[in-house]
């Protein structure tokens, strides 16, 4: 379940919008709840992570070493592995690009092509 945030062009809010799944997010236009107009920017925002209030807290502080594709891929499949979870197909098939060496830029830069979402510059 899926929660995204936009950025509204007309009313200049930005807004998060939920979604009951990740293809309704891809296939369903956004309309913002403020103005009700449709066709948002999306934003790439945080991501977290909901723990058991027994479980420890602890601290990712993974090992990469520049823009080294390999290192990266490592990493996630370690994380990936210790968290015990299935981040599903785009997760793999993410890793496995890394792994053969492709940069992380052109990797996101595909899968927002993908789903029709244009690169932004920071």
């Amino acid at each position: 379940m899926p929660i995204y945030e936009y950025d509204c062009l007309d009313c200049k809010k930005t807004v998060s919008i939920f979604f009951l799944t990740i293809s309704e997010a891809e296939n369903e236009q956004a309309v913002c709840p403020e103005c009700g107009r449709s066709g948002l920017e999306r934003v790439l925002s945080s991501t977290s992570l909901i723990r058991a209030r027994t479980e420890p807290k602890k601290t990712i502080s993974p090992k990469i070493t520049g823009n080294d594709s390999k290192s990266l891929a490592e990493t996630m499949k370690k994380e990936s592995r210790r968290s015990g979870r299935d981040y599903g197909d785009d997760f793999r098939e993410v890793t496995h690009r890394l792994e053969k060496g492709e940069k992380p830029d052109s990797i996101e830069k595909s899968l927002r092509a993908r789903v029709g979402e244009k690169m932004q510059a920071h």
